[in-house]
């Protein structure tokens, strides 16, 4: 029997582990976005700034999540094989959390 998470959050990680699965692709292509988007060194001045668009990437996938209708929440959900999933999402300043 297949191993069900009671709660998965979709961290940055989970993200990226999903935008390598083409099943995940095929079923939200928006994932697509990550690929080829690599971490950068926090030392660098220019990459600094990558990082500041990684997050606003990253971010910009979850806000895709969030607004995904029921029946792709539950699609996803199926995939994922959890019961409920929880997106952490920056909006202006502030961490909120989308639970489906």
């Amino acid at each position: 029997m297949p191993l069900i998470h009671k709660l998965l959050i979709l961290e940055e990680a989970m993200l990226v582990s999903m935008a390598g699965n083409p099943n995940f692709t095929r079923e939200f292509p928006f994932l697509d976005q990550i690929k080829g988007n690599k971490s950068s060194n926090p030392d660098c001045s220019k990459c600094n700034k990558d990082i500041h668009k990684r997050v606003l990437l990253i971010n910009g996938v979850k806000q895709a999540i969030v607004s995904m209708g029921a029946e792709k929440k539950a699609r996803l959900k199926a995939m994922l094989s959890s019961e409920q999933v929880r997106v952490r999402v920056s909006d202006g300043g502030k961490i909120i959390e989308y639970n489906f």
